[in-house]
């Protein structure tokens, strides 16, 4: 049981969970002459899921355009702020791991946080079992046998104190498991009223969706890593890590480098094209300025006589 434990950690950690690639839709490049508040294209979209329970039922799903990725995401895929890529069937990025948990190691996950609950109820058993047994053999109370076995008893603490955690996260994804949902979409559904909460991707009964989680085959990997590297991968690039396009290297600065007079141009500002110059006075106000310059326009303007 060990080594299945160690060996799920391995794999849930090193095994890619299901990046998508990138560059699949890029949007076309804006056009410096376009409006700057003009509509953009839009990010969000509606597809028809169809329902496992009902042959005749279907529900809308939101997808979602990646502006990091330049991808239309896959329904239940999303964007991992840590990892910087899209995951298909993404639950949650595990700092333990180090790594996203989705659809291709979701499955090493759980049979990691399952082993290692039960190698946690193992030792608190086994250092129990030890403590009792020297008792009753040796007609011992059981302080005594604490103070002739130190290590069965450490192990028995140590059981007790870092079993809670790997069980009440082996509970919360059975139940997410049964009600055919990830983290990620069990949180969110939260931020509505329970009245307006759908699973649309229930199989119908929990063993069912049990059946679909653990049982369903791993699918292949998106990456290849043997592909040569092309320009523009974003794995590489400047926009890595940044939620909005870069600016381009003439604009960086505030167009103050090499190419600043290519990439903004100083206008004259003070000829007949008139501009906004505050509000309009109706008629003059004589102010007399106070002995200690106080509303003295100079003064307030930064110069003094």
């Amino acid at each position: 049981m060990f080594y299945i434990c160690i060996s799920s950690y391995a794999h849930a950690s090193l095994t890619d969970p299901g990046i998508l690639p990138r560059n699949l839709h890029p949007f076309p490049p804006t056009n410096p002459n376009d409006d700057p508040l003009a509509i953009g294209p839009p990010t969000t979209a509606w597809v028809m899921v169809a329902s496992a329970t009902s042959k005749d039922a279907a529900m809308e799903v939101p997808t979602k355009y990646c502006k990091s990725c330049n991808i239309w995401r896959p329904p239940r895929a999303h964007h991992c702020r840590v990892c910087d890529n899209c995951v298909e069937t993404q639950d949650h990025h595990c700092v333990w791991l180090n790594n996203c948990v989705g659809r291709r190691n979701y499955r090493y996950f759980f049979v990691f946080v399952a082993t290692g609950t039960l190698l946690g109820l193992f030792l608190f058993a086994a250092g129990l079992a030890h403590l009792l047994v020297w008792r009753s053999r040796e007609a011992q109370s059981f302080g005594a046998s604490i103070s002739r076995w130190r290590v069965p008893f450490a192990m028995l603490v140590y059981g007790i104190i870092v079993t809670p955690y790997p069980a009440s996260l082996l509970g919360y994804h059975l139940f997410l498991m049964a009600r055919g949902e990830t983290t990620r979409e069990y949180l969110n559904s939260h931020k509505f009223l329970k009245k307006d909460r759908h699973r649309p991707f229930t199989q119908g009964s929990w063993w069912k969706n049990w059946a679909a989680v653990l049982l369903r085959p791993r699918p292949p990997t998106y990456l290849r890593f043997s592909k040569k590297y092309e320009e523009g991968d974003q794995r590489f690039g400047e926009r890595r890590g940044r939620r909005t396009a870069p600016l381009t290297k003439e604009m960086q600065g505030g167009g103050l480098g090499v190419d600043a007079g290519k990439a903004v141009e100083m206008q004259n500002v003070g000829g007949k094209t008139p501009t906004f110059q505050g509000p309009a006075m109706r008629g003059t106000i004589n102010r007399t300025p106070r002995s200690d310059g106080v509303g003295d326009p100079q003064i307030l303007g930064g110069v003094r006589p």
